[in-house]
């Protein structure tokens, strides 16, 4: 089977699944066989990383932080570095996140994220989240020039650290869960694929 056919079936699998801010294991096992079993068969060779770019995003939507670390340890790009540093943010080891995202600098995903996050943050009822500090670095995030991965991470680590709050988290997880779809979509287009239904 193609590359492009056979990632587009795994996704289909787990595209609606919001992984957790801080996974605790993966979500299903099978759904890791299935990334794992991904032939990059005919892929270009200057397109590989990318290839596995999108491994390691299929492995992080279903919340199997050890196997995305492995693969995005082996990306020396931009697109590796950000998935290592959502990896780290997820895991819980939030400057490591930073130096990470410092790593990937300004990537080209990044516009499209800022203007889904204010979309997605413009649909919840922000007045119920009580930490005064939180709702405000949550205005800054969407309220930049373009996507601040850093502030996120700061925000990611107030909220599972201290915060605590139900309705951030689920604000959180549904910003995260787009920002893994949008890079996992770049990561696929650079790797020879067309696009994938988000």
């Amino acid at each position: 089977m193609a590359w492009t056919e056979a990632v587009s079936r795994v996704w289909n699998i787990l595209k609606d699944h919001k992984p957790s801010l801080y996974p605790m294991e993966e979500w299903d096992e099978l759904h890791d066989i299935r990334v794992s079993k991904l032939s990059t068969d005919g892929v270009e060779s200057s397109s590989f990383p990318y290839a596995l770019a999108v491994k390691a995003g299929l492995y992080l939507l279903n919340e199997s932080l050890d196997k995305s670390h492995s693969l995005s340890q082996e990306i020396h790009n931009s697109t590796g570095s950000y998935w290592h540093g959502i990896m780290h943010r997820m895991e819980g080891d939030y400057s490591n996140a930073k130096y990470w995202f410092r790593q990937a600098g300004l990537h080209p995903v990044q516009a499209s994220m800022l203007a889904a996050a204010l979309e997605a943050y413009k649909n919840f009822d922000l007045d119920s989240i009580e930490s005064p500090t939180l709702k405000n670095k949550l205005e800054a995030l969407v309220s930049g020039a373009s996507w601040d991965a850093y502030l996120f991470a700061d925000i990611v680590e107030q909220q599972v650290t201290v915060v605590q709050d139900d309705l951030a988290e689920e604000l959180l997880t549904e910003l995260q869960w787009i920002e893994i779809k949008l890079l996992i979509q770049y990561s696929y287009q650079q790797s020879g694929g067309n696009s994938l239904e988000l």
